[in-house]
Parts: C-alpha cells; sequence; structure tokens
C-alpha cells in the first residue's frame, strides 16, 4: 500500500520514486537535527551555560541544584550523541544523493 502511494505521489511529482525516498530521509534527519538542537538549546537557557561541561561543574560547585541538573545533564549528552548519529547517518545520504 505505502509503494503505491509513494509511486503515485513519485508521479504527480514527476520524480524518480527513488528521489522521493532519500529525499524524505533527508528531510527527517534534518528535521530530528532541528529538534536535538533546539533541545540543547533550552538546557543552555535554562542554566545560562554553552556546554555539558559547564553545568557538570555548576552542579559539582553547588550552583544549582543537583535535580533535576543530573538528568539535564545526562539528557544534553545523550542528545550530542543522538546528533552525532544523525550527523553521520545525514552525510551518508547526501553523498550518496550528490
Amino acid at each position: 500500500m505505502r509503494k503505491l502511494l509513494i509511486k503515485e505521489i513519485a508521479e504527480q511529482l514527476q520524480i524518480p520514486s527513488k528521489e522521493l525516498v532519500e529525499g524524505g530521509a533527508i528531510a527527517y534527519l534534518e528535521r530530528e537535527l532541528r529538534l536535538a538542537e533546539r533541545d540543547i538549546a533550552d538546557l543552555r537557557d535554562r542554566y545560562g551555560v554553552l556546554s555539558p561541561e559547564q553545568l557538570e561543574q555548576l552542579i559539582t560547585t553547588g550552583r544549582v541544584y543537583s535535580h533535576p541538573a543530573w538528568e539535564d545533564l545526562i539528557v544534553w549528552e545523550n542528545t550530542l550523541h543522538h546528533m552525532d548519529k544523525l550527523n553521520e547517518l545525514l552525510g551518508r545520504m547526501q553523498t550518496r544523493v550528490a
């Protein structure tokens, strides 16, 4: 069913199905990166820091409450790791498409 819909969309847009799917994958990865960047920007604003290391320093010196800051630090580090994966996949996709 989905293959038929993809084929129909590709025909309507007059582009190859492969180009539609690859373009969709790239758009998805870019969207996920934007969302992750927004999450990190929220953490930066919340704690007034630019990096996870700075947040950790605030926690260890007692300048912010450890809870929920430790959890936010873990989220920040996991989000950076996720962004690395997304960027790697995006790079591979863009290389294939180019």
